[in-house]
Formats: structure tokens, C-alpha cells, sequence
């Protein structure tokens, strides 16, 4: 969500392509991070098995860098499970890139274009219990994880796994079976709700985490919303409750009203850019890699700023495409982020910036300094 939004307009024809290739060249060429679509191929149950994915990496690192996994929830209904598409999380994986993690969006059996079948039967009205289910779920996971930790660039030792939905369920479920590397979870509004049976599900869910065995496994972050539809607050209260008596280490952030779902946090730009920030705390705590605690300060001091100093602790953490422009003369800025792309980041900070002062000029792009200091 940023915080002025512009729009533009895609205009047909060749012209049109044409401009909307530039301005993504330009924003590529100013973002030092690397893509991979394809498929892991890895073996769940005896068989090969591909499940697609999307890695996403910082440039221009070498060595070993720490791993975050990030999958998906489920669809409302079987039939829009093949719609889904790694691509469709890739705005999340950049803000963990940009944070130094190889980032990998991996889709479960039976959803978008991975193989089937869908794995997560074992879970109705008529059979309350979710174990198989979440069990089912880490299971790919844990292979997946196999899979990526294979690949040279990538610290087996530094991993995390961050889930929406029925995927933070999954991964959930996942520290459960302490794998190898495994230091934290990230569980995004995760659950597993009965639409025709919803209390009875409620129960069942809290029972399935109660059933876990939780000691000594790697700690936990649940970010919720307090007017989440599928998972309000009481609900999330005893879930949490039966983990801690279990001997969980979890910390809950309970969200404000989140508009137009309470659910949908993941992708929400409010949203985002408030939990994101609790991620990062949680990282640090956690001894984990993340944005650098004093950088914020030190560019703020070393642009000569007198005013606005947490403005600059919120641009470094703050989600998808931004951009920051600064007056010299006026010794103001203006940032805008959630854009589409950075191109329209830039366009709208200068925009912005332009109502106070003449001699703007874009100074960060997402988190990189940009033009003259």
C-alpha cells in the first residue's frame, strides 16, 4: 500500500509494450535481485515428484545464504486450487531477498502446476481429526527443503519457513518434524477451516496442535488479524494456549481490523507493512538475518536530517517496490512503496516531493542509494 498511490494507464498496441518494457528494464537494472522459475524434483511418497516454484535471490553475494521457504494457503473451493501460481507471492519473497535470504515460493501437490494429487485429504466433517492432514503437507515440505538445501548457494544450517493459510498450518506442522536447519516458523493467519461444520473444525484444529509434541522445537511467530473470518481472536487465543502449555515458544501479533478481509494479511499492504516490521524483530531476537538495526539512522543523519527520523526505520522495512526522493535545498522527502514496480515508486515520490521543493531527486530505490549524496 503506499502511501500516495499513482496510477497509470496500459495503453494498447505496440507503443504500449513498449513503455511498460522500459520501465521494467529500468527497474530491473536497479534491482540486484535474481529469479528462478521452474520445479523442485524431489520424491514424496516413493515417487518422483515436481512441485513448482519461484527462487528468488540476492545479487552480487557470494557464499552460503540463508534459506526461506514460503508457501501458500487453499483455495475456497478444488476448483480454483489449479489457478494458483508461485508467481502471485513473489512480492513476499522479494521483501525476504531484500533482506539477504534466498527465498523460495514452493506449491503444494495439487495445486497450480505442480503434480498432484492434492495431498490433503484426511481432513472433513465427518473425520474431525487434521494430523494426517498437516502431516501430509510438512511432508512435502520437509522434501522440498531437501531439494533447495542441495543447491550451492544455499546455508543448510539458516533455514526459515513462512506459510499463509492452510500453509501456515503446514508449516507448522513442519517444526514438528525438525528438520535439519530448521531454526524458526512464520505462521501468516494459518488454519484450516470447515465452511459447512465451522465450530466443529475450530475444535479439531485446536485438538490437532494440543496432539503435537512442541518441545524443543523451533519458535514460532503467528501473525493474525483481530477481525479475521476464518480465525478470530478467541480461536487464536486457545491455539496458542494449548502450545504454550505443550511447551511451545510462540509470539502472537494480533493485528488491528484489516479492511477488506481480515484474513488476506499476507498480501495486504497495511497489513504488510506492519507485520513485516514484527518479522524483523522476531529475526533479530532470533539471531537471524535481516535489515541492519542502525542503517535506517545512519542514512538518515548522513542526508542531514534534523526531522523524521522513524519515517526512515519505516521506508527500509516497509513492502514491495519503493522508492524514497529527497530535497537538498528544503531538507524534506517523500516515499512511496507497495508499487507495481519501482518505476512508478520513483514517479510517485518525486510527484510527492515536488509540492514542497524543486531540486528533487529519487536518493533510495527500494534499499539501495540512488543518485547524488
Amino acid at each position: 500500500m503506499a502511501m500516495a498511490k499513482v496510477t497509470s494507464a496500459c495503453r494498447a498496441g505496440a507503443l504500449g509494450v513498449a513503455i511498460w518494457l522500459a520501465a521494467m528494464m529500468r527497474a530491473s537494472a536497479q534491482e540486484p535481485l535474481g529469479e528462478e522459475s521452474g520445479f523442485l524434483r524431489m520424491r514424496i511418497d516413493g515417487r518422483e515428484t515436481r512441485l513448482e516454484s519461484l527462487i528468488i535471490r540476492p545479487e552480487g553475494i557470494d557464499g552460503r545464504l540463508p534459506l526461506a521457504l514460503i508457501t501458500h494457503g487453499k483455495s475456497a473451493t478444488g476448483s480454483r486450487m489449479g489457478d494458483l501460481r508461485a508467481v502471485q507471492y513473489r512480492s513476499i519473497a522479494r521483501d525476504l531477498a531484500r533482506r539477504g535470504w534466498i527465498a523460495a515460493i514452493v506449491i503444494r501437490r495439487g495445486f497450480g502446476q505442480s503434480d498432484g494429487p492434492f495431498s490433503g485429504a484426511g481432513a472433513s466433517c465427518g473425520q474431525g481429526d487434521m494430523t494426517r492432514r498437516f502431516e501430509s503437507e510438512a511432508k512435502e515440505l520437509e522434501a522440498a527443503l531437501k531439494t533447495l538445501t542441495e543447491r550451492s548457494d544455499v546455508d543448510p544450517d539458516r533455514i526459515i519457513a513462512l506459510g499463509e493459510s492452510a500453509g501456515g498450518a503446514a508449516v507448522m506442522a513442519l517444526a514438528q518434524r525438525k528438520p535439519p536447519g530448521l531454526k524458526a516458523v512464520i505462521n501468516v493467519a494459518g488454519g484450516l477451516n470447515f465452511d459447512e461444520c465451522v465450530e466443529k473444525g475450530r475444535d479439531a484444529l485446536v485438538e490437532t496442535i494440543r496432539r503435537w509434541p512442541w518441545q524443543e522445537t523451533v519458535p514460532q511467530l503467528w501473525v493474525y488479524a483481530g477481525n479475521d473470518e476464518l480465525f478470530p481472536p478467541p480461536l487464536v487465543d486457545r491455539m496458542r494456549a494449548v502450545a504454550l502449555d505443550r511447551g511451545g515458544n510462540v509470539r502472537l501479533i494480533t493485528l488491528p481490523e484489516v479492511k477488506p478481509r481480515g484474513h488476506a494479511i499476507l498480501q495486504n499492504g497495511q497489513a504488510r507493512f506492519v507485520w513485516l516490521r514484527e518479522m524483523d524483530a522476531s529475526l533479530r531476537a532470533w539471531k537471524l538475518p535481516t535489515l541492519p538495526e542502525g542503517r535506517p539512522q545512519a542514512e538518515f543523519e548522513r542526508l542531514g536530517l534534523e526531522k523524521g527520523a522513524p519515517a526512515f526505520e519505516n521506508y527500509f522495512s516497509a513492502p514491495g517496490d519503493k522508492a524514497m526522493a529527497f530535497s537538498k535545498a528544503s531538507k524534506t522527502f517523500n516515499y512511496r512503496y507497495g508499487e507495481k514496480d519501482l518505476e512508478l515508486a520513483r514517479q510517485a515520490a518525486l510527484a510527492a516531493c515536488a509540492k514542497k521543493a524543486e531540486d528533487c531527486a529519487i536518493v533510495f530505490e527500494n534499499n539501495r542509494a540512488a543518485g547524488p549524496r
